[in-house]
């Protein structure tokens, strides 16, 4: 995506000088490897894309080892331009403007025009200017090349961490005695909830829990009797065994006294609402 960009860019900015200047051909040739390959053309006089531009002669060849924009005002008269190819193409006018990247020349951009005088200042400052965005252009591409590398290498790396734990994971697998143990253990340990379930649970304190040898209420750990049979015992009568469901004679006075015990908390209360009621009917008898 990041190449076909740099080509329409690359495409638009040959397009816009050819425009702008007037020239009967723009062309935009990069670096590849040791030759230098046109990569936008626009009009009849450029050369096509993918085609090899000649920088070891002509004025484009100066224009490399210079380092310099040069500009051609007629190529009957200029020698530094070769007069066989212009006229066989049809060229009068020529300016290249070199594309240079950390002191290295990585392109140029050139204007070719088939009249003589046909570039002024202004077309070398516009051509300049262009061929700026062209190296904005071309920072932009390789910026987004390095990131995809980037991006790349990291999910490599990502697979091959992936694939190492998969692989350390399945070495863990063996069936050594030891592993087995602990695998035993875990698997008793992580027991299924309905097995778990099934087996009876017994408390403790169930175990602590002992009956009255005489009527066979539950009494604490170490004691023998219940305390109803203790004072019967005590007082010389006979502890009589309970009857189904009958409460013990302990438990009994204490449900007597909670069942009394709403009067008892509640008589002060009872007292003051009779006194307010007997004051209210004295008033009422005295105003009659």
């Amino acid at each position: 995506m990041a190449q076909r960009d740099l080509e329409a860019a690359l495409q638009l900015l040959a397009e816009r000088a050819q425009y702008i200047t007037g020239a009967s051909g723009a062309a935009i040739a990069l670096l590849d490897d040791t030759e230098m390959i046109c990569r936008a053309s626009a009009g009849p006089s450029a050369p096509e894309l993918g085609a090899e531009v000649q920088v070891k002669s002509g004025l484009t060849g100066e224009s490399v080892r210079t380092r310099q924009v040069l500009r051609c005002d007629d190529a009957e008269i200029d020698p530094r331009v070769n007069r066989e190819s212009c006229r066989a193409l049809g060229i009068r006018s020529v300016m290249v403007v070199p594309l240079i990247r950390e002191q290295e020349v990585i392109g140029v951009f050139e204007l070719l025009a088939d009249r003589a005088n046909a570039f002024e200042e202004r077309d070398v400052t516009a051509l300049e200017r262009l061929a700026e965005m062209v190296q904005t252009g071309l920072e932009h591409a390789d910026a987004a090349k390095r990131a995809l590398q980037e991006i790349a290498e990291k999910n490599d790396q990502a697979v091959a961490q992936q694939k190492q734990s998969e692989s350390a994971s399945t070495e863990g697998k063996g069936t050594s005695p030891a592993v087995a143990s602990t695998q035993s253990v875990a698997n008793e340990i992580t027991k299924a909830p309905e097995a778990r379930q099934s087996e009876p649970v017994r408390p403790l304190e169930l175990d602590k829990i002992r009956k009255c040898e005489a009527c066979g209420f539950p009494v604490s750990e170490g004691r023998t009797l219940c305390l109803d049979c203790e004072a019967a015992r005590i007082s010389g009568a006979s502890p009589q065994p309970l009857a189904g469901g009958q409460t013990p004679a302990f438990l009994f006075q204490l449900e007597k006294q909670k069942k009394q015990s709403w009067l008892g908390a509640h008589i002060y209360t009872i007292g003051t609402v009779l006194i307010a009621v007997l004051t209210v009917v004295l008033l009422v008898l005295r105003l009659r």
